[in-house]
């Protein structure tokens, strides 16, 4: 490991390794607290005066990306930092599909306009958008397909590498018999009309898609909660398709699903004077940054900060690649879908708007009502 970097103690690598997600691994792991960081990252700011730390880890040093500065550096996808090779888009053209994934989500919300909605019911009606956006109708049903991937998560998160390649090849093959039928309208059939796109590269896009559109269900529960019980935004967020999707970007802003974007040297790079080789991993961890202490709004539900300008002035709200716009157009319909037909109302004082929200979410604690929505003038359904 070079010397001339900040090097992290064993006891701070293990303390940050339970709150940031360890290289390689995609998402959240289940249970951890990605805000818990926040006095470490300050502690090791204070002392090295924002440099870069050098972190130790089961898979090698890791380099923990602390200043606005640096984490520019790294965000700025010049040439000396990558994604995995299976999150380098090839062109997919995916803007074409957007009215059809769109409708898509919308039917699918109908299904979630009555009774009380928790995160499973929710995540079962997302996982289907996910299918069948990424292979069409056909795997709409395909229920073994997400267990897999989830089988599969999990699996890595354990480092357990012999049922990993287990899981990985019964999921492989369950992707090329949907990649084989290419149904038009869905992200696989537009992979088969690319050209010099071999079998390979073609699963890791689409499993690649799958996943970060799976994803997305935690961020839609978080939100669908925060508007059953903030009555004003949900009223806005009902009338305004852009605030509405403002909300949802708060909602991902507050429990990140990602809280640490990983990437890779690409080249040899310098920091301060010492030299990485390629192939070193970089942690940018952007949760602690996004609720951060400095910022009026850390612990509150603040959509507006989206329209106003506010987060544009945050190097953490980037924009984003074409695949993030893509998930939120369709999170945003989905959403729109259920709260246009009904009014979520909360389940418990989980949340509130007369306190702060708090740093840790339970996805399996969050539960709403869905009430008919009343039209003025018009008797509701109950007096027909």
């Amino acid at each position: 490991m070079p010397r001339d970097l900040p090097r992290a103690t064993v006891l701070e690598s293990l303390r940050l390794a339970a709150t940031i997600v360890p290289p390689g691994l995609p998402h959240l792991t289940g249970g951890r607290d990605p805000l818990r960081s926040r006095a470490l990252l300050a502690e090791l700011e204070a002392r090295y005066g924002g440099r870069p730390v050098l972190v130790r880890g089961l898979r090698g040093p890791a380099l923990l990306i602390i200043s606005k500065r640096d984490a520019l550096r790294v965000l700025s996808e010049e040439g000396e930092f990558a994604q995995g090779v299976e999150q380098r888009p090839f062109g997919l053209p995916t803007d074409v599909l957007r009215p059809t994934f769109i409708d898509i989500a919308r039917e699918e919300a109908g299904e979630l306009t009555s009774g009380v909605v928790d995160h499973d019911r929710l995540n079962a009606r997302w996982q289907r958008v996910a299918r069948r956006c990424v292979y069409g109708d056909g795997a709409a049903d395909d229920l073994e397909l997400t267990r897999l991937l989830t089988d599969l998560t999990r699996a890595g998160r354990w480092r357990d590498r012999r049922r990993q390649d287990l899981l990985s090849g019964r999921y492989d093959a369950r992707i090329l018999d949907h990649l084989r039928r290419a149904e038009p309208g869905s992200l696989a059939g537009l992979i088969a009309e690319r050209p010099g796109v071999g079998r390979s590269r073609g699963l890791m896009q689409a499993a690649f898609w799958l996943m970060g559109l799976g994803v997305m269900s935690a961020g839609l529960m978080q939100t669908l909660a925060l508007l059953a019980a903030h009555p004003a935004q949900r009223k806005s967020a009902r009338r305004d398709a852009d605030y509405l999707r403002a909300c949802l970007r708060e909602g991902l802003r507050l429990w990140p699903p990602v809280p640490a974007l990983s990437r890779v040297t690409a080249t040899r790079t310098d920091w301060y004077g010492t030299t990485l080789p390629a192939g070193t991993t970089v942690l940018v961890p952007i949760a602690a940054h996004q609720r951060s202490s400095r910022l009026p709004y850390a612990n509150t539900f603040a959509p507006e900060i989206w329209l106003d300008g506010t987060a544009a002035n945050e190097w953490w709200a980037r924009p984003g690649c074409d695949g993030v716009h893509l998930t939120l157009a369709v999170g945003t319909a989905f959403l729109a879908g259920i709260v246009r037909a009904a009014r979520p109302k909360p389940v418990g004082r989980l949340l509130s708007p007369h306190r702060p929200l708090p740093h840790t979410l339970n996805l399996s604690r969050l539960r709403v009502t869905m009430r008919p929505l009343r039209i003025h003038g018009a008797p509701s359904p109950a007096q027909n």
